[in-house]
């Protein structure tokens, strides 16, 4: 079974390169494709039989953005059985006990389109180092929360229309339980703290990127926040999320562009903390 996995990249030069490498080891080189929007900084480069498409630098417009990624979903799957949509630090895993890869769970499931189980890694400062280049991500990082808002529509056999951020499109929810989006923005609190520096210089064509333009305090409230969860004790070693995504599933309405939305009364996070289980370390 053919599938591919498409991104966008802007001067991506930690991700892209992460990003390739594994869903390389998932799909294949040769089935990645990457919308290059006028990056300078050689990151595209060395990366194989990666696809890339460049498109000339203009004003972040995630309304253009998300008719791009559902036309080119639609037109690749003229050649393709199936495809992922994320974003580039966005990692989406089947669960390796149930699956050797994506492709092993595309060929296994199905379902026409899926939500994945959206789930925010973070750095919890008291407990683990400031990140470390020489180790993969997942060894140095475990703790994770249930987040609706990461719950995109990353998965599809058959053409969709994604709604902003693919936080919701035109096709009915459903859920896999093996299927989880492992967001990494939060990975690390100095990277983090840089990054948001980026984003909020880029140029924003309307109100999109709100989160991405905030100030640095926004940061330190994000990682606050992670620090008083564990400092509370909410952390759960059960790696199990049927009462959230039912909590999702009852929450579901078609918003005022047609679009099935759980979020409509912005989203919710789990309480607790969850732990990574140890099979996931390796992964990237």
């Amino acid at each position: 079974m053919s599938v591919f996995a498409l991104t966008f990249a802007y001067n991506e030069s930690f991700f892209l390169r992460r990003w390739a490498a594994y869903y390389g080891s998932q799909l294949g080189l040769e089935n990645l494709y990457v919308l290059d929007h006028g990056s300078n900084d050689l990151s595209t480069m060395g990366l194989g039989p990666v696809n890339i498409i460049k498109v000339p630098r203009t004003s972040y417009d995630e309304v253009q953005r998300i008719f791009f990624a559902s036309y080119m979903h639609s037109a690749l799957l003229q050649y393709y059985s199936a495809g992922f949509v994320m974003d580039v630090d966005e990692f989406i895993v089947a669960d390796p006990l149930k699956y050797k890869n994506l492709r092993a769970f595309a060929t296994t499931t199905q379902a026409a389109a899926l939500a994945c189980i959206g789930l925010e890694l973070c750095h919890v400062r008291d407990l683990e180092p400031d990140f470390s280049e020489s180790l993969p991500i997942l060894f140095q990082r475990q703790h994770v929360y249930f987040d609706s808002w990461m719950c995109k529509r990353s998965f599809a056999r058959v053409p969709i229309r994604f709604g902003g951020g693919f936080h919701t499109s035109d096709q009915p929810v459903e859920f896999d339980e093996g299927l989880f989006l492992i967001h990494l923005k939060n990975f690390d609190y100095r990277y983090r703290q840089v990054r948001q520096q980026i984003t909020a210089n880029w140029n924003y064509s309307g109100d999109f990127g709100l989160h991405a333009r905030r100030a640095s305090e926004y940061v330190n409230q994000v990682f606050d926040g992670v620090d008083s969860r564990i400092a509370s004790g909410n952390i759960s070693h059960e790696f199990n999320f049927k009462k959230e995504i039912e909590s999702c599933l009852n929450k579901v309405a078609l918003n005022p562009s047609g679009e099935y939305d759980f979020n409509l009364d912005g989203g919710f996070q789990s309480q607790d903390m969850y732990l990574l289980p140890s099979y996931f370390h390796d992964l990237f």
